[in-house]
């Protein structure tokens, strides 16, 4: 192959991993909305619990408001971090403290709440890995029925990569990262619950952390969602 050649078929590979990195980044931006009133929606709101209260920055009197005057017209889910999966707040102190806050009572004894313990993600989250990949190799595991990152073979990590090869931004990258791995990802039951939703809006925290997660499965499954931005933490 001569040099010419090679210097255009880098030109191409840059020019599409700009224009893919382009169209992520621009998709982001539009997932996030400023809403004062949403309609015929699910609004899940992600660990606003007492245990992260200390690092919610927004106004939560003016979340209260929000939660109370939307409640009636969508759908409210609690995503919280429990006494089930990591020893926290159980659903009725939880509940209680929710009406503490200034939430309705009737909000809350009508909003679906859910124990979705955290860290399914994280490795390869913590690891800098591109959240389109994480999201392509979870659907692909759920596609072949593989729950835990540790049960790929070298034969399916073949078939990831053809199925997403004009997605390659950093499928390589999560390969080298779990194949030889002391950690792993996971299937969580959390991808069932979330089945039963759509239209989507996205509150709490952390950005970068538990709320990233529920994106990521969110992607996965293929669903719509949006991320009022200013009730994220």
């Amino acid at each position: 192959m001569s040099e010419d050649i090679r210097k255009m078929i880098d030109k191409v590979k840059n020019f599409k991993q700009f224009v893919n990195e382009n169209t992520h980044f621009n998709k982001q931006k539009s997932r996030l909305i400023t809403e004062s009133k949403v309609q015929g929606k699910t609004i899940i709101n992600v660990d606003i619990q007492p245990e992260y209260k200390s690092y919610i920055s927004f106004n939560l009197s003016q979340w209260v408001n929000f939660i109370n005057q939307n409640a009636a017209l969508n759908d409210v889910v609690f995503l919280y971090n429990g006494a089930d999966t990591l020893g926290m707040i159980d659903e009725h102190s939880f509940k209680e403290w929710l009406v503490d806050l200034g939430v309705d009572e009737d909000v809350v004894y009508n909003a679906t709440f859910y124990d979705k313990g955290y860290a399914f993600f994280r490795y390869c989250m913590d690891s800098n890995i591109d959240e389109r990949a994480i999201s392509n190799l979870v659907k692909f595991m759920i596609k072949n029925n593989i729950n835990d990152s540790r049960d790929i073979t070298s034969d399916f990590w073949n078939e990831f990569r053809n199925e997403y090869k004009d997605d390659d931004y950093s499928t390589g990258e999560l390969r080298d990262l779990l194949e030889n791995a002391g950690d792993m990802i996971n299937i969580p039951d959390l991808m069932d619950f979330l089945k039963n939703y759509s239209n989507i809006v996205l509150t709490g925290g952390g950005i970068n952390e538990c709320l990233k997660e529920v994106e990521i499965a969110l992607m996965s499954l293929d669903k719509n969602y949006n991320v009022l931005s200013e009730f994220v933490y």
